[in-house]
């Protein structure tokens, strides 16, 4: 078979993720896309994430009924932090019958080359780039890398954890049901609040910190 990877962290799914693995699965001839949910991205906090167990359920829900749509937990079971490298050459070694291909989106290819062991994945394996904001600035130049003529579709689970945080309504950009789900949990609300005093302690000791070095340059002057 041949099946596309689509890694991240669905945190929390929504419908641009959908769309486009619909895309590739209907358009580019894949005959599975398989929405791979990393317990931890290198490159981000691992304290930001949903638990992994409700981002499944979510990815669950949001996939019911079509048969093209696949899930993998198969990080979960592998060191932390999760590298796209070690999964590949895992899931060739597991399942050698099958053609997998690596998908991202233009936003990852710009820091592709920060990934583990980035060139050894060109070399072995095939990567399709989707579009996102910023992608007329993607150059790509390696007979494995192909940038995709798909949809572009501007949505991110950024801009809903922060609607979340603000009491936005966004139930559209996200499946059927899961928005709800998502808010009532009050995760991303409480580590808003969180971090904002954690800003807001290292702000006033800062302060007073200037204050009492200002206090002691009068007291040095006089």
């Amino acid at each position: 078979m041949k099946i596309g990877i689509l890694p991240g962290s669905y945190n929390p799914v929504h419908v641009g993720h959908l769309a486009i693995a619909n895309y590739l699965a209907e358009y580019e001839g894949f005959d599975q896309i398989w929405f791979l949910i990393t317990p931890q991205n290198p490159l981000k906090k691992k304290s930001d994430l949903l638990d992994q167990e409700f981002r499944k359920q979510l990815l669950e829900n949001s996939i019911k009924g079509y048969d093209k749509f696949v899930i993998s937990t198969i990080e979960w079971d592998m060191p932390q932090p999760s590298y796209t490298i070690n999964t590949l050459q895992k899931l060739r070694v597991t399942r050698p019958e099958d053609d997998f291909e690596l998908i991202i989106g233009t936003d990852n290819w710009a820091t592709f080359h920060r990934w583990k062991d980035y060139q050894m994945i060109m070399k072995n394996f095939k990567i399709l780039v989707y579009p996102r904001r910023g992608s007329d600035r993607i150059f790509i130049n390696h007979p494995n890398v192909q940038l995709l003529k798909a949809p572009k579709i501007e949505m991110s689970s950024t801009v809903i954890r922060k609607a979340i945080v603000e009491g936005k309504d966004v139930r559209f950009y996200m499946p059927l049901n899961t928005f709800a789900a998502v808010r009532d949990t009050g995760f991303f609300q409480d580590l808003a609040a969180a971090e904002a005093a954690e800003k807001a302690a290292k702000e006033a000791e800062k302060a007073a910190k200037d204050a009492a070095e200002a206090e002691e340059n009068i007291s040095n002057t006089l």
